[in-house]
């Protein structure tokens, strides 16, 4: 059992007095210790009637409903999935490695924000330097780590539990181990080439023999354990001087200290760009999320640098049509998607970047005025096809060269607490395997989503944030949370968003029923990978009737093979009866709970 902290019950003594008594004859007064052979248990929270964890891997979706059950808030538990993530699913994201975005809903105010926990570029940059490897794998990919300054930022503003508490599941797996699922067993055997090409990624992973892991083996990192260890042992020192002395020791420990020195003379030893001032600068943010009104219903999204305005684009100019008269996998349903998909793509190209460096009109592009001028530019009978000038402005095209598709190093995640508050995420480290040292960090090479061409918004400069595709999604009904969602797979995260968010809405689906049905993918527009290849087709997933799709062609459309579906995860909560609905994608290990 989790056990509370000192610190955060004298808090509540303190501001509780009529509890004191109750307190002292309970032993647990303001110097009182546990013993290991005693069992404590939290506060029951207020009620809402339920709670819920989903998440694309069965052991984060039991750490985050064990932080609930200790009396954890939901953002307590979306730090102990993101961490039990770093282990369990070590390709897809890291809490010290990697980025994420974020949106939380705060029962207590009404009040929806974002988390902006995604660094800048090394100031070492070089971009003629960059662009000779630019296709590369590498430390000189890697962009500050911006997910534990926004984890520790999270955890102080919207926590309860102290740090060794949300880290306890992630620790055990670490230290016990965790088997390998046959999914994982197939990441890996994708990624073998970046396991066995760094010393301390084939250290950690390859099995004896030399072996990629398989189905059935048993992982161990101890190194991540160690490196979780030291980062509690700083907090819990740092409690001397109050919890947020706490937090920003834990914070400093790992940016101002031996963490951000190992990161940067791992990468300056492989050609990279990262400093330690580079480290020293960082923090995140709690920022102010965007949004517009689908029929009633405010939708969230993070504000660029995170593509997440993509989602919303679609979403304004479809929703003055009625999608409920078609059915949902008709050629006119998925039509009018991927036209709506296709013209908020090529927004997201002519002018999202990072706002400290180019100016985003974001308001005329959310403005109702401008979805009704894209919803003129749409026909039933015809195709629109790349390139599609902004009607904001039209000045940025590029040389369109081709490329290989690839999946991508992202997870997504969504915590209902039994207070009513909710958490959105979605956290990546780009699109590679690499071990920093004994550290156990995995460091993302999220520099392969900037563009080399100085004319474009998401152009490569020194401490500059590139566009980042992590976007989970919020949307609230009566001003309560209704959707929580999210879809991984770079450009397929807005589309995939789109088709399940009308899925539940228009179509009446419930939260599995969403995330399970077979989507389509656009590529009507330049990929959020460089150089920004353009297929102009459009490709489809096994399931949809084959009538369908040559509808679909008749009208233009170019059909491509293949898809890149991403996995997805998504809650629904219905604030008149308490009931949440929990979708976990099938196509990996997701599960869901509610309880």
């Amino acid at each position: 059992m989790i056990q509370p902290n000192t610190s955060w019950l004298r808090t509540a003594v303190f501001f509780c007095m009529a509890s004191v008594l109750l307190l002292l004859l309970a032993g647990c007064g303001n110097d009182a210790v546990a013993s290991d052979s005693d069992e404590v248990s939290m506060p029951e929270p207020p009620s809402i009637g339920t709670y819920a964890v989903t998440s694309a891997h069965y052991l984060a979706t039991e750490a985050g409903m064990e932080i609930l059950e200790a009396g954890g808030t939901a953002a307590d538990a979306a730090i102990a999935v993101a961490s039990a993530l770093s282990v369990v699913d070590p390709y897809l994201s890291s809490v010290l490695g990697g980025g994420t975005w974020a949106l939380y809903y705060n029962a207590a105010t009404g009040e929806v924000t974002s988390l902006d926990a995604v660094g800048p570029t090394g100031s070492l940059l070089d971009v003629e330097h960059y662009a000779e490897r630019a296709g590369e794998f590498g430390a000189h990919q890697a962009i500050v780590p911006g997910a534990w300054d926004g984890w520790m930022l999270w955890l102080g503003e919207y926590g309860r539990l102290d740090l060794g508490d949300v880290l306890a599941p992630a620790m055990r797996f670490a230290e016990d181990g965790f088997p390998v699922t046959e999914v994982m067993a197939s990441r890996f055997r994708a990624r073998q080439q970046n396991i066995e090409m760094w010393p301390d990624t084939a250290a950690t992973y390859l099995q004896e023999g030399g072996r990629i892991p398989e189905e059935g083996d048993t992982i161990r990192i101890p190194d991540m354990a160690q490196t979780f260890r030291e980062l509690v042992a700083v907090y819990n020192d740092g409690l001397m001087g109050g919890r947020d002395a706490a937090l920003q020791a834990a914070r400093d420990h790992f940016y101002r200290g031996p963490f951000a020195e190992a990161i940067v003379a791992f990468t300056d030893e492989l050609g990279g760009y990262l400093t330690v001032e580079d480290f020293h600068g960082f923090e995140a943010q709690i920022v102010e999320p965007i949004s517009i009104d689908y029929n009633g219903i405010e939708v969230f999204q993070n504000p660029p640098n995170s593509q997440g305005i993509t989602q919303l684009l679609a979403l304004n100019i479809l929703k003055d049509y009625d999608l409920s008269q078609f059915e949902m996998d008709s050629a006119d349903a998925v039509h009018l998607q991927v036209e709506a998909i296709k013209l908020a793509f090529a927004d997201r190209y002519h002018h999202i970047g990072d706002p400290d460096f180019v100016e985003i009109p974001v308001a005329g592009l959310l403005s109702d005025d401008y979805a009704s001028v894209q919803r003129q530019r749409i026909s039933m009978d015809s195709v629109l096809e790349w390139p599609l000038e902004s009607r904001l402005a039209a000045d940025r095209l590029s040389v369109i060269v081709d490329m290989h598709p690839e999946d991508g190093n992202t997870t997504t995640f969504h915590v209902i607490d039994a207070e009513g508050n909710a958490a959105a995420v979605t956290t990546s480290l780009g699109y590679q395997l690499m071990v920093v040292g004994d550290t156990g960090i995995h460091l993302n090479n999220r520099m392969r989503m900037f563009s080399i061409d100085p004319d474009e918004p998401n152009f490569m400069e020194p401490g500059k944030k590139v566009r980042h595709t992590s976007n989970p999604y919020m949307a609230l009904r009566d001003g309560r949370p209704y959707i929580l969602g999210g879809n991984t797979g770079n450009d397929m995260q807005s589309q995939g968003q789109v088709q399940q968010f009308v899925a539940v809405v228009d179509f009446g689906v419930t939260a599995q029923e969403a995330v399970e049905r077979y989507r389509f993918e656009s590529r009507a527009f330049p990929q959020g990978v460089p150089p920004y290849v353009v297929h102009n087709d459009l490709r489809f997933e096994d399931g949809f009737a084959e009538r369908v799709i040559r509808d679909l062609e008749a009208r233009g459309h170019v059909i491509g093979e293949g898809v890149l579906a991403g996995s997805a995860a998504m809650l629904v909560f219905d604030s008149e009866t308490g009931s949440i609905q929990a979708g976990a994608d099938p196509r990996g290990d997701g599960t869901a709970e509610v309880r």
